[in-house]
């Protein structure tokens, strides 16, 4: 049996992130196992807890770089709510893998359904910061978009 070349630490994360992303839009975040995402990615499962830690460390590994917030202080204070809110119908629309992942998320699994809450809310109450005049309430603002 020939020894498959060994993939570097940087293709290795591509690949578990991609298998994933595509089992959780197949199966939903319940039914998607790390067992079988490594099998998808070609590798052990160790090494995706390695890479991720938990399930939902890479659940929202696999989401995170897909929302793209884009830096709100190119716009206007007063219209940088509805930019945002525009950013995402624009981007949802034009971007089959997110809407996918979201409904993965959504499908009737509360425990997904926060987790990508969560990720939401991560991604968004940093770029919210900037205008509140309490960053405080960033993270509840970011939870409303």
């Amino acid at each position: 049996m020939e020894k498959q070349p060994r993939r570097s630490s940087v293709d290795t994360r591509a690949a578990i992130l991609r298998a994933a992303r595509n089992r959780f839009v197949a199966d939903g975040y319940e039914r998607a196992t790390i067992r079988v995402i490594a099998a998808d990615a070609g590798i052990d499962p160790a090494m995706v807890m390695r890479y991720f830690g938990t399930k939902e460390g890479l659940f929202a590994a696999a989401v995170e770089p897909r929302l793209g917030i884009p830096d709100l202080t190119e716009w206007p204070r007063e219209e940088a709510g509805r930019r945002l809110a525009e950013f995402f119908v624009e981007r949802w629309d034009s971007d089959d893998s997110i809407v996918a992942l979201l409904r993965a998320a959504a499908s009737n699994e509360p425990t997904a359904i926060g987790r990508m809450r969560d990720v939401f809310v991560r991604q968004v109450a940093p770029a919210i910061a900037r205008f509140c005049a309490d960053p405080a309430q960033a993270p509840a603002r970011a939870a409303l978009v």
